[in-house]
């Protein structure tokens, strides 16, 4: 067994033995537990040969715990639906048959001023790599978010979608819903990732809503090349 192999098989037989334990199998879920797999990721990533498909991945809590139950269909929801002004979508209008960066942002001037405003400037850059559109969500009154985008240029672009949780029912699904739902402040984490046919195949989510370190544009074309960028290159 290579390197490689022996450090994925350490890595990833933590990550299960903790995956376990949160599913209530019984498993210790300890400090030490969780320290054995932070030590064993980078020994992963620096053995390099990293299967395609986990390069450039986020393995931080969050993104491990939505990765559990990710590889399912959203698009059967009919349930959810997502708003654009006073337009009902459902998520199969939205997302079958396409690949799309979904973008989750909780408002505030990074999200109007350089988050969403990266996506639309590379909006060109993203349509040649393959991307059929950038959806960007948040929870917000549907109304209220159309003005926004009215007011604001630098967050319009055809591709890119700017679309509002009203009830917060998609954000929850992800499970990266943020604080009480009747209090003030943001509802939703700072999130980016990439779906195809509806399918959540990698998703990057920042430790704090005011940041942006992963989810920035530049990380997603990174992390978009990891995907399909032996497609591109046939």
């Amino acid at each position: 067994m290579s390197r490689a192999q022996q450090a994925y098989s350490k890595a990833f037989s933590l990550y299960h033995a903790l995956a376990g334990a949160s599913r209530g199998q019984g498993l210790p879920s300890t400090s030490g537990s969780l320290a054995a797999y932070a030590t064993a990721v980078p020994s992963m990533r620096a053995t390099g040969n990293v299967p395609p498909g986990h390069l450039n991945s986020d393995l931080s809590p969050t993104a491990c715990h939505i990765g559990l139950g990710r590889r399912r269909d959203l698009t059967l929801r009919q349930d959810l639906c997502l708003w654009k002004g006073e337009k009902k979508l459902s998520l199969a209008e939205l997302f079958h048959g396409k690949k799309i960066i979904l973008v989750g942002f909780p408002g505030g001037p990074v999200c109007t001023e350089q988050h969403i405003p990266g996506y639309v400037q590379m909006a060109d850059t993203l349509a040649k790599k393959g991307v059929d559109k950038v959806v960007c969500i948040t929870q917000d009154d549907p109304v209220l978010l159309e003005k926004l985008v009215q007011e604001k240029p630098q967050l319009r672009h055809p591709m890119v979608e700017l679309l509002a949780d009203r009830n917060g029912g998609f954000i929850r699904l992800m499970g990266l819903e943020l604080g009480d739902a009747a209090a003030s402040g943001p509802k939703c984490q700072r999130f980016a990732g990439i779906v195809e046919g509806g399918i959540l195949l990698k998703v990057k989510v920042e430790q704090q809503p005011a940041d942006l370190k992963q989810t920035d544009v530049k990380s997603m074309v990174a992390l978009w090349d990891d995907v399909y960028g032996h497609l591109q290159q046939k």
